[in-house]
């Protein structure tokens, strides 16, 4: 059964009965209510508490004398983890991937967290094309494309440390209390030093 919604004058969209969003014949991407919310805080949060202590951990120069294998995991860790977190916040789901924006609905998410901060750049996508290509799939690009170099990457840490900050801020209610209880068990289980 699908159900129909007008969301403006020249468009409509239909949500079929798993609450995938239909535009036209393209199934876009799937919808998240509140309990999904809450689910999605806890599990981004095991993204953002890894993401910040691999972060520390790549410049730990300790580390990098005691184990290059260890800090060339520390590495790929880190820009795994960057990558998840580009797609969260800057591309646009598509089938049951949980963005940024699903968490919209939540009140008064939009204006602590509003969608000029985390716009993508034709840049940012080339970043993320990259992250995919070299980290997730293994295609021909690693040896047809030169590689960047690492502060290729660099580049968009900051930026993604802050929108995590900005995020957390973001959150009220029980999704934020579901993201603080599932930060605070993933940094009881970190290699480094607590980052709150």
């Amino acid at each position: 059964m699908a159900y129909e919604m007008k969301l403006s004058s020249s468009r409509s969209f239909q949500f079929d009965g798993v609450y995938t969003l239909v535009v036209g014949k393209k199934k876009v991407c799937r919808l998240h209510w509140h309990y999904e919310q809450v689910k999605a805080a806890e599990h981004i949060a095991f993204e953002i508490e890894h993401f910040r202590t691999y972060a520390v951990l790549k410049n730990n120069q300790e580390l990098r004398a005691v184990s290059p294998a260890a800090s060339q995991t520390v590495e790929y860790n880190l820009l795994l983890h960057l990558r998840i977190l580009m797609g969260f916040f800057f591309s646009e789901a598509e089938q049951d991937d949980f963005h940024v924006d699903h968490f919209r609905s939540q009140p008064g998410f939009t204006s602590a967290f509003p969608p000029s901060i985390h716009e993508r750049t034709r840049h940012r996508g080339e970043v993320t094309r990259y992250l995919n290509k070299l980290l997730a799939h293994f295609t021909a690009i690693r040896w047809e494309e030169m590689r960047p170099a690492w502060d290729y990457y660099d580049e968009y840490s900051p930026a993604i440390a802050d929108l995590t900050s900005r995020f957390e801020e973001a959150l009220q209610g029980e999704v934020k209390a579901a993201y603080d209880a599932g930060y605070s068990r993933w940094l009881q289980h970190s290699p480094t030093v607590k980052l709150r």
